[in-house]
């Protein structure tokens, strides 16, 4: 990401980058996926290596942007790299941030440990779909923060849901005796 964002000067954002999805080429939450997925597939028919002799760059570019664009988690980050140059895809940022809300950090650790004992099929699910349930009310908040450009709030979010796409993906990866690795 940081590599764009150096070439950003002499480019656009990624927003730019669908204009019939992002007509006012500004970063926003809120996103019809749909559009995206289908500006997405027409200008990667423009410029896929296959398509074009220069295509390469700008499909690689295209794809990096509409991966970020359309994950909420990534979305978040990027927005607030662009709005508030906070990079919160570096662990250290996102550390500053979890050390100043230590309720957080209790909260996740509570439910790591908890996942980490568990042996059971039908309780990793329960606490899947709860986990699933904090991701979409997280989600949720985050449009609300963007809408009212309350940044602070939605930089905690963003290190907050975090946490919890690492544990969804070890809810999926998450087979009976197997030792659990858990990324914070």
């Amino acid at each position: 990401m940081l590599r764009y964002l150096i070439q950003r000067r002499f480019t656009s954002t990624f927003y730019e980058l669908f204009p019939k999805t992002f007509p006012q080429k500004l970063p926003i939450w809120t996103i019809d996926q749909s559009k995206l997925r289908k500006e997405y597939r027409q200008l990667q028919a423009q410029h896929h290596p296959d398509m074009a002799q220069q295509g390469s760059e700008q499909s690689s570019t295209l794809n990096q942007a509409y991966h970020t664009l359309k994950d909420p988690l990534r979305r978040s980050q990027y927005m607030l790299m662009l709005l508030r140059n906070i990079d919160l895809t570096q662990e250290q940022t996102s550390n500053n941030v979890t050390t100043s809300d230590p309720q957080l950090l209790l909260k996740v650790l509570d439910i790591h440990d908890e996942f980490s004992q568990m042996d059971n099929e039908d309780d990793v699910k329960n606490l899947a779909k709860e986990n699933k349930q904090r991701i979409q009310d997280i989600e949720a908040h985050l449009e609300q923060c963007y809408n009212d450009k309350d940044y602070a709030a939605a930089i905690k979010l963003t290190v907050e849901l975090k946490y919890w796409y690492n544990l969804a993906k070890a809810f999926k990866d998450w087979v009976p005796g197997k030792p659990l690795e858990l990324n914070h």
